[in-house]
């Protein structure tokens, strides 16, 4: 089962739709994604989609990558788009809170230096891991991350 976290105007079909309200039909949850926990059962998805979502919550990134990782079935896959930092669309929108590089996500990679070197310190307690499948970037100055979920 797919989850496609902030939805906006646009429906993925086969998907539960999910939106901060239900501004649309085709909105399935409507939840604000800064109040932890989400509201989905562990392990209910296989994968998620929160493209040009995550960069406007209020909530740590590790707060949120975890409950991703929480709802992901074992070897489940997130799939993000966010404003890389470096082009003027990471500022121009006023309700951008974070911002990223194709590095970000390192911390949670046990193969990366950035994990070695920090995450495996700073989020030791979390043990909730990612392998960094692929990164790279748009024509719009977007990054696009896919993250698979690695075992406990």
């Amino acid at each position: 089962m797919i989850l496609h976290l902030g939805c906006g105007l646009t429906r993925l079909d086969g998907a539960v739709n999910h939106d901060i309200t239900t501004h649309s039909p085709h909105v399935d949850v409507a939840h604000d994604l800064d109040v932890l926990p989400w509201p989905w059962a562990d392990g209910e998805f296989d994968m998620i989609v929160a493209h040009d979502v995550v960069e406007h919550l209020r909530a740590d990134v590790p707060d949120w990558l975890n409950e991703a990782w929480r709802i992901l079935a074992p070897g489940g896959s997130l799939s993000l788009r966010v404003p890389d930092y470096r082009h003027e669309n990471a500022f121009t929108d006023p309700t951008h809170r974070r911002f990223f590089t194709p590095r970000t996500f390192d911390y949670w990679d046990r193969r990366k230096e950035l994990h070695h070197k920090y995450g495996v310190y700073y989020f030791a307690a979390m043990a909730c891991w990612w392998v960094i499948e692929h990164v790279a970037h748009d024509q719009h100055g977007n990054i696009e991350f896919h993250l698979r979920k690695e075992a406990a």
